[in-house]
């Protein structure tokens, strides 16, 4: 840290003794001269930073001190090397000034920091062509075209009559286009996405997704109170009975589920009890035919019931055995 703070006020000094010859034509009376000398204040007590000193050197080039402007480019440069924009406008001030090789120099710098910059990869091709390297300067004038087609159009890109390598540079990007050209990826629905993140889970409590209630605001979770400040609290007073015919209110069964009766399985209907008939009825017994078949009349008080008749036994009678003479 003391080291920067340290090379940022070595700079400024080295600025500030250099003796600018373009503070002399520097009027507070313009804007774009204000902000010069705001800059300039910052640089010569050591606060300004690389992106401060590559602004103040593109403001020097616009009034026309490209030199100065160099100056303040190199010292960006040096107090952040991964300033890519400043190395950039430097390679576009120094090619201004003729010095082509040096310009494509702080080309490739911007281009190992940002590979995709279009516009630096065509002034790189630009001053390739000029130092008279023809290869390289196809190579990244198709690849330029690759990331921003719209620098080979002449009307928006005037700087394409300077070059002599446009028909194999068109040629070149057209065979790479050819070479690696599919059919359109299809878009995607929007009502798809929309069914997707509906049903997404909603994001945790504490998940950076979910959006904090600002501050006096009541968040999702938050319920209303049941009474308003100041208000009495209202009786319970229990349901009326419903009157005869009509239906009850509905009660829920609040006990355990082992507790309560089974319940149907799902997919199948319950049959309704299929009542069982009741028995027949006995037959009649027919009358008896003659006196004999008459029931028999109950004994008297004095007199002993008659044994009843004997059963036939299944078992074979035994013989009786003889007494011997």
């Amino acid at each position: 840290m003391r080291r920067a703070v340290l090379g940022v006020a070595v700079i400024g000094l080295a600025l500030a003794a250099s003796g600018s010859v373009f503070e002399r034509f520097l009027s507070p009376d313009r804007p774009a001269d204000c902000t010069i000398m705001k800059y300039l204040e910052l640089a010569r007590t050591g606060k300004a930073t690389s992106t401060q000193l590559a602004d103040l050197g593109v403001l020097i080039l616009e009034k026309g001190f490209p030199g100065d402007a160099i100056d303040y480019l190199e010292a960006a440069l040096k107090l952040d090397k991964h300033n890519y924009e400043a190395a950039y406008r430097l390679g576009l001030v120094l090619q201004r000034e003729g010095k082509d090789r040096e310009a494509a120099r702080y080309y490739k710098k911007t281009l190992k920091e940002r590979p995709g910059y279009a516009q630096a990869r065509f002034m790189l091709a630009l001053a390739e062509e000029r130092c008279g390297e023809r290869g390289a300067a196809i190579h990244d004038y198709a690849k330029a075209y690759r990331y921003a087609p719209e620098l080979a159009d002449a009307h928006r890109n005037p700087l394409v009559y300077d070059s002599n390598l446009q028909t194999e540079a068109m040629l070149r990007h057209y065979a790479e286009a050819l070479r690696t050209s599919t059919l359109r990826v299809t878009e995607i629905d929007p009502a798809a996405i929309q069914r997707m993140m509906e049903a997404l889970p909603p994001p945790a409590p504490g998940s950076v997704d979910a959006k904090a209630p600002a501050p006096g605001q009541p968040g999702p979770q938050s319920a209303k109170p049941l009474l308003a400040p100041g208000a009495a609290a209202q009786p319970i007073h229990p349901a009326p009975a419903p009157a005869e015919g009509e239906a009850g209110p509905v009660k829920l069964d609040l006990r355990p589920t082992s507790a309560r009766p089974p319940r149907p399985e799902a997919g199948r209907r319950t049959q309704p009890p299929v009542a069982t008939p009741p028995p027949p009825p006995p037959e009649p017994t027919p009358a008896p035919d003659d006196e004999s078949a008459a029931p028999a009349q109950p004994p008297d008080a004095g007199q002993e019931a008659p044994a009843p008749p004997a059963e036939p036994s299944s078992e074979e009678p035994k013989p009786t055995p003889t007494p011997p003479r």
